[in-house]
């Protein structure tokens, strides 16, 4: 099977999720406020996390768009992608990432801006607690509508034979930030609620952005996960 194939099927329109089904992951938000794997906060804390995990579940619209496109050329330090209005250059360490891939899809996921206000306004109210655990719901509603994507785009691709690799965000292991004006200008103005400050950060904060390459199985899987090769043991985004 060929790229070509799996484009033919998701088309090179932008996809929008609307709709996130899956329940907040207490255990995400518990790992997002630091707490290591298989430790339970203590009982007292039990009631505030639960109010709190339930009314930012509730203030939360998680949402994502992605599209998929044909690789044209990938180099261990640079993607170019066949995009409607001509080709689209990417810079970073792409190829130790995405070097198994025939397409990528580029994403956009976010929690919408509820959680954010909520945060703020517990902030200003001096509930730093509440705030943070706001927070950490918000992050954990991002990752749920990006693996939405994913989810979308597995389903896709097993049609094809072929396999998507872990995602590639703007400003982590050797992509710079700045790279997400061109992931956003992938979208012509069609997105979900998410803009870039001038700095090339995203609001609503609880955002998450970057690109999810598109291979063969048997390539992807041999290419294996960027991670066990990166010396990096502390970083955040390690899987």
């Amino acid at each position: 099977m060929s790229c070509a194939v799996l484009l033919a099927q998701t088309g090179r329109a932008p996809h929008v999720i609307d709709q996130v089904p899956a329940p907040v992951d207490v255990s995400e938000v518990l790992r997002y406020l630091g707490y290591p794997v298989s430790v339970e906060p203590g009982a007292h804390l039990q009631d505030i996390l639960e109010d709190w995990v339930l009314e930012a579940g509730r203030r939360a619209c998680p949402r994502a768009i992605y599209l998929v496109l044909p690789v044209s050329q990938l180099r261990p330090r640079s993607l170019r992608l066949q995009a409607a209005t001509g080709e689209v250059e990417f810079h970073g360490a792409v190829g130790e990432f995405l070097g198994a891939s025939e397409c990528i899809a580029a994403f956009v996921a976010t929690a919408g801006p509820g959680v954010e206000r909520l945060a703020s306004e517990l902030m200003e109210q001096g509930d730093n607690l509440a705030a943070m655990i706001v927070n950490a719901v918000g992050a954990e509603r991002a990752e749920a509508a990006e693996a939405m994507v994913i989810e979308q785009l597995r389903e896709q691709a097993m049609k094809c034979d072929f396999a998507p690799t872990l995602p590639y965000s703007p400003g982590y292991c050797g992509m710079a930030l700045t790279e997400q004006r061109t992931l956003f200008g992938l979208f012509d103005g069609c997105d979900v609620g998410v803009t870039l400050t001038d700095s090339c950060l995203m609001r609503p904060l609880k955002s998450v952005s970057g690109l999810i390459g598109l291979g063969p199985v048997e390539r992807v899987q041999a290419f294996g996960s960027p991670c066990e090769r990166c010396e990096l043991y502390s970083c955040a985004m390690r899987r």
